[in-house]
């Protein structure tokens, strides 16, 4: 079976049934196929050919969801851009995907000649007008969707062929264009649908993150039990609660830094949810006291964590709701990103490549039917990245005698000081115990005596307070010993890539509001 395949199933099933909600728009299973089948034709008919990438920088709409159905049924390669990327940004990835079409959205008017100018294997380029937030111009989509022809075309294709180029966020160089074909895609939304949902026909589930990345991967196993989408133009932490209460969802799907701003507004225990049945965070680490005051806000049992990655996206770990509790019997696994789903293998492994036992760090390795194809047009980092058909994560982690999977950092960020090894995401998790931290981040310093000294950057809620940050310092020793930070920078901001992670390597002294050091002993 391949999506489109899926996607026939989906229509036959629960055509009268609502499918996606964004603002005011709203579309049904059976209308989204119809103007998914024409776009498919119109793409298609334009001269697209199986296999040619289409490029999209739209930001969150309903066209977000027909163009990904429609590419997948005309066997067409999607190619996301994130709609926090630069115009720089979005013209090396059209590059490097040598796209021939380009659907841009109104949104980005003002940037798309400098994107699109000079692209070598460009032919067609459309604009959408993404809803309510058009400034004028022509919106060539609509009259190029309704070009096409309402059937469907043949889906009789494998299940092997070439979904999508899932460019990665770039935190190690350049971007690399992931290849995740059909059946991993189906193998994401399977997984879901086994462990987290929907569980019941017509279930909705609230969408704020780009449509490009994180929230996109939840729309197909959605649309597979006839649930709903609910789609948020833009993240706004009271809209959240407010969209999530008008339309009783089931679920949200979000990242740790939406719902530590959502934890921050007022009378937060005075909104009632009695339909949410998860909230599901996962693309960074939560840090522990943030999630454990998300417990007590939402309830026990409802919040799910996920652990993904580009190269075997969004179903490597989960840690279950039945985790998320107050008084939970063992505390330390909220500081894990849980266990592997049913069809992932995981190992632990040293530097030569040998397997670890319980409990000791090294680098993560998982296994499963969503991994990709390799990265597009780099076999040599698809032949260090992919071996034997485990990929090497580059995540050093432990993994306890439960089979949780402790996440401790990746691995060029790994600190060694004096001869130790110390892992930045112990050091956070200390530090965020510390009621005046906003955010932190833990990266090793070059040091002439210890060879990397451990610092910190941090926020904190009284914002640039030089005292705050002397009581942090002293707060980490008794906690942390010789793995306590040496001097902690304050800022005013963490810096994050369009997915919302911080970018350690971008952050350097000279960003700092102050540096206050550590006591010597």
């Amino acid at each position: 079976m391949n999506v489109a395949q899926a996607l026939h199933r989906v229509a036959a099933l629960y055509g009268d049934l609502p499918a996606a909600i964004c603002g005011d728009a709203a579309l049904t299973h059976a209308q989204l196929d119809e103007r998914s089948n024409r776009l498919a034709q119109a793409f298609l008919a334009s001269g697209c050919r199986r296999g040619d990438r289409v490029a999209t920088w739209v930001e969150n709409s309903l066209a977000c969801i027909e163009l990904d159905f429609a590419l997948a049924k005309a066997g067409l390669v999607r190619v996301s851009l994130n709609p926090r990327l630069t115009p720089a940004e979005a013209r090396y990835i059209l590059d490097d995907a040598e796209a021939r079409a380009f659907v841009h959205g109104a949104s980005f008017d003002a940037q798309i000649d400098a994107v699109v100018q000079g692209a070598a294997a460009l032919k067609q380029v459309l604009r959408v007008a993404e809803g309510a937030s058009a400034r004028g111009g022509s919106d060539d989509y609509e009259a190029f969707l309704r070009s096409g022809a309402t059937q469907a075309p043949p889906a009789d294709f494998d299940a092997e062929h070439l979904y999508c180029l899932f460019y990665t966020s770039g935190t190690t160089g350049r971007p690399k264009g992931v290849m995740l074909s059909h059946h991993a895609m189906l193998h994401v939304a399977w997984n879901l649908l086994m462990e987290i949902g929907p569980l019941e026909v017509g279930e909705k589930v609230l969408l704020m993150q780009p449509m490009s990345h994180g929230a996109g991967f939840f729309v197909l196993p959605q649309a597979m039990k006839g649930g709903v989408c609910i789609v948020m133009r833009q993240f706004d932490p009271a809209e959240v609660l407010r969209l999530a209460h008008e339309h009783q969802v089931e679920m949200i799907k979000l990242i740790p830094t939406m719902l530590q701003r959502i934890l921050r507004l007022p009378n937060l225990e005075a909104q009632k949810l009695p339909k949410l049945r998860a909230i599901v965070y996962g693309a960074s680490p939560m840090p522990e006291e943030p999630l454990k005051r998300a417990i007590e806000v939402f309830g026990e049992g409802r919040l799910v964590q996920i652990y993904g990655q580009s190269e075997c996206p969004v179903t490597l770990t989960v840690l279950h709701g039945n985790e998320h509790r107050r008084d939970p019997a063992h505390p330390e696994r909220l500081r894990s990103a849980g266990r592997p789903w049913a069809t992932v293998e995981t190992r632990v492994v040293d530097e030569q490549g040998r397997d670890l036992a319980r409990g000791e760090i090294g680098e993560l390795l998982v296994r499963g039917p969503h991994v990709m194809r390799g990265y597009w047009k780099r076999d040599d980092l698809t032949a260090k990245t992919l071996r034997d058909g485990w990929i090497h994560t580059n995540d050093m982690a432990k993994i306890d005698d439960a089979g949780f999977v402790y996440l401790l950092g990746r691995q060029d960020e790994m600190i060694i000081s004096g001869g130790y090894n110390i892992a930045p995401r112990e050091v956070e998790d200390v530090l965020y115990q510390h009621a005046g931290v906003h955010e932190v981040a833990v990266l090793g310093e070059a040091d002439p005596e210890w060879g990397q000294a451990v610092v910190a950057y941090a926020v904190l809620k009284s914002g640039g307070d030089e005292a705050a940050g002397r009581a942090l310092l002293e707060f980490a020793r008794p906690h942390l010993g010789f793995k306590k930070p040496k001097r902690v920078y304050l800022m005013r901001e963490l810096p994050k890539n369009p997915a919302g992670k911080i970018q350690k390597k971008a952050l350097v002294p000279a960003a700092a509001l102050c540096c206050i050091e550590g006591a010597t002993k």
